[in-house]
Order: structure tokens, then C-alpha cells, then sequence
């Protein structure tokens, strides 16, 4: 099985840009009001984000008083729809690029971000990319959000969970471990083998109510799903909707957490 840096997963989220728009939640408003506090964002602030998709944290970052916003997407149909939504912000640029290739000028921003995005990446080789581009005194953040934890199922992760049974696994959703981005001390290990100070993580929960199509929706945007064999895909997501339907009385509350990380350059 291909590793997470090398499965063709991470093309995936482009061939329905739309669905994917539609179908992932919008990362919590008080993840951003911590990220602006910690990085100390200004009117006078220049930032760089790895992965930007269709703009579920650059729209927000932008909603701050910065100056510049580099955004760095691989795909070009998602990087269409952040510039439809975008709807011209002049402080906005987007590289249709690998981070891996894009380039950065040296020590010149003040924060960078990976929303959802990192685990794609060899995040020894990442962070230090991040970490050159960053000012003296400049900020790495990186967040996911957590839609199942198998350490710690929900009622409805445990009746469903059978369903991703023999499909690619994600670091997201590791059977019997905490997910990915909830292993707290390898992650702030990460940042801080990378260079970065006075690491911080911080978990922000929201409840999130899914219908039997939404939720649906959402599963469909996961790359180890869309990589499955359609005859596998079908199944699983017609029998996600119909355990909504039959056994949640047609809509399901989940707590889905943003688990999010930040280190700073001294």
C-alpha cells in the first residue's frame, strides 16, 4: 500500500470541487480568533497557507486585517473555486503549485497555515520550507478537523465504522489509535524538532448536524473513499445514509473537533 506522501489520494479532492465545497464543514470562528491573538495578525501582516482548496481557512484569514495572502494549491479546479469566492480580493494571490515546488521568498512572513493539509506532505522537509519563509518572531500553524476518532468513538462512528473495513487507510482515521491529528505530543514534537518555540495546541469542538445526504456528501470527499472501487464507494455511502435514516431517526449530531497546533520562530 502506497504511503500517505505518495498515494494519488491527494488528487482526489478535485474531480468534484463543488461537492467538496459544499460537503466539509467550516472550521470553528473561535479557531481563528486564537490563531489572530497568538500570531499577533495586523493590517501589516503577510501570510502563506499550504494547501488552500476552495478557501475554508483562507476566507476567514483574509476576514482579518493582513496585507498579503499567498495561497498554495496543487489543484487547479479547487483553486478555481477559491477564485470565484474569493470574488477578487486584491491581497490575494494563489500559486497552482506543490508546496514542495512553490517558492517562497525568505524570512518574509509573519504567519504561515496548513489547514487539513500537512499529513500530505514529509513534514520534517515541510516545516523547515515554512519555517525559511517566516520572519524573525513569525508563526507555523497547522489544524485538522476530526470527523472520527476510533480511539474514541462516537455512537455513530462505532455502528459505522465496519464501513471503511479493506479500504486505504487515512492518518485521520488510524483503526484503534487516536486519529492523526489528535496524537498531541508528535505533533508539537514535530514543530519543535523544526525549530519552533512556545508550541501550543488547543482542541475547539462544534456540533455539527448531518442529514442523511449531507453526511453522505462528506464521506464522498474523502480521498480513501473516492479511491475505492465504485461498487465499494456506492455501498458505503448508501449505507451511511440509510443507518442515518434507520437508526438516528434521519440526522445525526457529531462533534467534529478542529485539533489545531502553532509554533513560533524566536
Amino acid at each position: 500500500m502506497a504511503s500517505i506522501h505518495t498515494s494519488p489520494g491527494a488528487t482526489k479532492f478535485g474531480e468534484d470541487a463543488a461537492l467538496y465545497d459544499f460537503a466539509r464543514p467550516d472550521y470553528p470562528p473561535d479557531l481563528f480568533d486564537w490563531l489572530r491573538e497568538r500570531a499577533g495578525l495586523t493590517a501589516q501582516s503577510d501570510c502563506f497557507e499550504i494547501g488552500a482548496g476552495t478557501g475554508h481557512a483562507t476566507l476567514p484569514i483574509l476576514a482579518a486585517p493582513i496585507r498579503y495572502l499567498l495561497a498554495i494549491e496543487p489543484d487547479a479546479r479547487l483553486a478555481e473555486r477559491l477564485r470565484d469566492k474569493a470574488a477578487g480580493d486584491p491581497r490575494l494571490t494563489i500559486d497552482i503549485a506543490r508546496f514542495e515546488t512553490a517558492s517562497l521568498p525568505p524570512a518574509f512572513f509573519d504567519l504561515g497555515f496548513a489547514a487539513m493539509s500537512m499529513h500530505w506532505l514529509q513534514r520534517s522537509k515541510a516545516l523547515a520550507k515554512a519555517r525559511a519563509a517566516l520572519k524573525p518572531g513569525g508563526c507555523f500553524a497547522m489544524w485538522w478537523n476530526v470527523y472520527h476518532n476510533s480511539a474514541a468513538p462516537d455512537a455513530f462512528g462505532q455502528v459505522t465504522e465496519h464501513l471503511f473495513s479493506g479500504i486505504e487507510q487515512d492518518p485521520n482515521a488510524t483503526s484503534g489509535k487516536a486519529a492523526f491529528a489528535l496524537d498531541i505530543p508528535a505533533r508539537l514534537g514535530e514543530l519543535r524538532t523544526a525549530g519552533f518555540k512556545n508550541v501550543e495546541h488547543k482542541l475547539f469542538e462544534q456540533s455539527v448536524t448531518f442529514t442523511p445526504e449531507r453526511l453522505s456528501a462528506l464521506y464522498a470527499t474523502f480521498s480513501r473513499v473516492r479511491m475505492a472501487p465504485e461498487d465499494t464507494r456506492q455501498h458505503l455511502l448508501g449505507e451511511a445514509e440509510r443507518i442515518v435514516r434507520e437508526q438516528f431517526g434521519g440526522k445525526v449530531t457529531r462533534v467534529v473537533s478542529a485539533s489545531a497546533f502553532i509554533g513560533r520562530l524566536a
